[in-house]
């Protein structure tokens, strides 16, 4: 049976270095093998003492890399029509990213092809990507577009903003529609494009964008790691 008192004390220690600065944000922590020598513990006690910071939103985990010290958290609006670069930066961060996939598929989730207004079988443009700050990715996201509203899109998008293409390709102002938040564990698709575990908490949001007609022309699908962002939206 665990010694109740012995994973407090890792988590008190854990909890002082973290904010004594010892190890500082966006940093790794030394090896498990390493805590528990440091600490004088085992690793059951370790591992739970790490997921209850985990679970606090101090600490996460890369996979096969280890744990980190989380960075502030971003507020993000997703309501808001400025881009994750200008927020960021705005906030005093150093954003990046990158698409992963950009492809024509034939089929998604019902739900999708029936918002998109899109049989099966018709051509749907999907975009995979990752966001990062302070080189640290924090959100991954699986963006569906109609190709017939928007034929060649991703022959356009480069490395620019969705929102760009759409204003400057396509001569559309897109807005967001509709939200969803639901609080989940990183998909397959996340962990592979941002490095994390299966286990990793995360905040999934689902976007609807559409046009000046209000006609639904692209959805987002993003997974936030749960310790890098706060959510806010201004009625």
């Amino acid at each position: 049976m665990q010694n109740n008192s012995t994973v407090e004390f890792a988590k008190q220690k854990l909890n002082d270095w973290l904010k004594m600065g010892v190890i500082t944000p966006g940093s790794k922590l030394p090896s498990e093998r390493e805590l528990e020598e440091l600490l004088g513990i085992k690793r059951m006690t370790l591992r739970q003492a790490l997921l209850y910071l985990e679970g606090e939103s101090k600490i996460f985990r890369k996979d096969r890399r280890g744990w980190f010290v989380a960075l502030p958290r971003f507020n993000y609006s997703p309501s808001s029509s400025t881009s994750f670069k200008q927020a960021a930066i705005e906030q005093g961060r150093l954003p990046s990213w990158g698409y992963l996939e950009k492809e024509s598929v034939y089929t998604a989730p019902a739900d999708i092809l029936s918002l998109l207004g899109v049989s099966e079988g018709e051509t749907l443009y999907k975009i995979s990507g990752w966001g990062a700050l302070d080189s640290h990715k924090v959100f991954y996201h699986e963006t569906f577009i109609n190709a017939q509203v928007a034929p060649d899109f991703i022959g356009q998008l480069g490395e620019r903003s969705f929102a760009e293409v759409w204003e400057k390709n396509y001569a559309k102002k897109t807005h967001t529609q509709h939200l969803e938040f639901k609080p989940t564990r990183l998909s397959g698709g996340a962990c592979k494009g941002m490095g994390g575990t299966s286990g990793t908490p995360s905040i999934r949001v689902k976007k609807y964008r559409a046009d000046e007609a209000n006609k639904i022309v692209q959805i987002d699908i993003e997974y936030w790691r749960f310790e890098s962002v706060e959510f806010f939206i201004d009625l």
